[in-house]
């Protein structure tokens, strides 16, 4: 059984370091995502968050209305990898998001990471919350509720993201789209 967020959050306010270790596991991937909407780069994503998760601790007793962690915790977040990103040269390079299989075709794995590679490109042109809200729905599974909470937006204003962005995403991947559903027709 998951343990209350009020009691977690007043057990971290008193320094109980297992409760805020517990708060960490529970928000962490959300944070990752967040971070790597920024950098869109998995190690940098994950030093901003390191940062952001000590920053949370040292200002926890702050926080006043503990079923606003999440959403405070991001904020956090986002501070932390935008200082980050001030400081540090940005880099072109990703991580895959999909392991590839070693014992692929050679021409399959090519196809994979050029798709892979635009999807990415695509992505960038995207705002920035715009980029975190789909990254948080597709790469992290988060519910509407879930993600309008972190990002602190009503659920109808993360549906519009939602859209809006998928639309664009549709436009820049129209042809890789239309390749693979003919891809997918030729085995058939």
């Amino acid at each position: 059984m998951t343990e209350d967020l009020h009691e977690l959050v007043s057990r971290a306010r008193r320094r109980e370091t297992q409760a805020f270790e517990t708060l960490i596991r529970r928000y962490e991937r959300s944070a990752l995502a967040v971070a790597y909407a920024l950098f869109k780069d998995a190690d940098r994503a994950g030093d901003a968050v390191q940062e952001a998760f000590l920053r949370a601790w040292q200002q926890l007793p702050r926080l006043k209305e503990s079923h606003r962690f999440a959403a405070w915790l991001m904020q956090i977040v986002r501070h932390a990898a935008i200082d980050m990103k001030r400081r540090i040269k940005p880099t072109t390079e990703y991580p895959d998001w999909q392991a590839a299989d070693s014992n692929e075709n050679p021409v399959t794995l090519t196809q994979a990471a050029e798709a892979s590679e635009r999807v990415r490109t695509a992505l960038e042109t995207l705002d920035e919350t715009t980029r975190t809200i789909l990254i948080l729905r597709y790469y992290e599974g988060l519910a509407t509720r879930e993600i309008a909470e972190l990002v602190e937006m009503s659920p109808a204003a993360v549906d519009m993201r939602l859209s809006r962005g998928r639309g664009e995403l549709k436009e820049h991947l129209a042809d890789l789209v239309e390749g693979e559903t003919a891809r997918i027709g030729d085995r058939s």
